[in-house]
């Protein structure tokens, strides 16, 4: 059995009187590509910055790599989600990725060793042909390839993403986490979202998060995991049908009998 990389056990936090999660457990084994869905307001921000060590919990146990979140931090490579605000600051492809050392010399001056760890980690996503391009010069897709290259150049064995398809096209989706699941094969992959099409990629599980946790068994949804992210259905909807745009329903007579004395009047 794997050693698992992320371990969650009955983690509940509120703000005030508002319960954001409730008793969450959640496994993640080493090598994983596991997404997280979950609608705005369910709890997936929330989830995330607790598994980074952002968050502390009211309740319950977090382990990454076996120990406290804030202690492992250095095996973490943590992609936000992207905003387009910060394009604007002129910076270039190899500067952001070198941003992922973590430098904090005066200067922000690199050696030669670094700038060639940046350069294997543009080469591993495909973007070093473009190393000395401005940031703000690339498509949404080519600028998200950039940020996984700055989160892979201090080698972690985790990565997390943060709606890594926010600013994307559908088709651009579908190649970033085409691409994303080629990299699970070398480091654990979590990736939080709301974009359903994840579920069409290679990844391993899919769990769904408001305010609970389904944790599934493979990529394929369950009517429990659609039933948590969008809300219970449990009443049977009556078929129905338009007359000249007024609704009725076939169970109605009454309902049918105004709508066509609607349509006489109209005419």
């Amino acid at each position: 059995m794997n050693s698992p990389v992320i371990e969650l056990k009955n983690v509940s936090l509120a703000y005030g009187d508002h319960l954001i999660l409730e008793d969450v457990d959640l496994r993640i084994d080493h090598g994983e590509f596991v997404a997280i869905l979950g609608p705005n307001g369910g709890g997936k921000t929330t989830l995330l910055k607790i598994i980074l060590g952002l968050l502390k919990p009211d309740k319950g146990q977090v382990l990454v790599f076996g120990q406290e979140p804030h202690k492992s931090y250095k095996r973490i490579g943590y992609v936000p989600q992207h905003r387009p605000d910060r394009d604007l600051f002129p910076i270039t492809v190899l500067g952001v990725v070198l941003m992922g050392l973590g430098n904090r010399r005066l200067g922000f001056t690199f050696s030669r060793k670094e700038k060639k760890q940046a350069y294997q980690a543009l080469e591993k996503v495909g973007m070093h042909k473009l190393a000395h391009s401005r940031i703000n010069e690339l498509s949404g897709g080519q600028k998200q390839r950039v940020l996984v290259a700055r989160a892979l150049v201090s080698e972690p064995e985790l990565l997390i993403f943060d709606e890594p398809t926010a600013s994307i096209d559908p088709q651009g989706k579908q190649c970033i986490y085409e691409f994303l699941a080629k990299l699970g094969e070398e480091v654990t992959v979590l990736v939080v979202t709301h974009d359903l099409i994840v579920a069409s990629s290679q990844i391993s599980r899919i769990a769904v998060v408001n305010k609970r946790i389904i944790m599934g068994q493979d990529r394929n949804l369950t009517r429990e995991m659609l039933d948590l992210l969008y809300g219970i259905h449990d009443h049977p909807c009556p078929m129905g049908h338009f007359i000249d745009g007024v609704s009725t329903l076939f169970e109605e007579p009454e309902a049918r009998k105004t709508a066509e004395q609607s349509k006489i009047d109209l005419n």
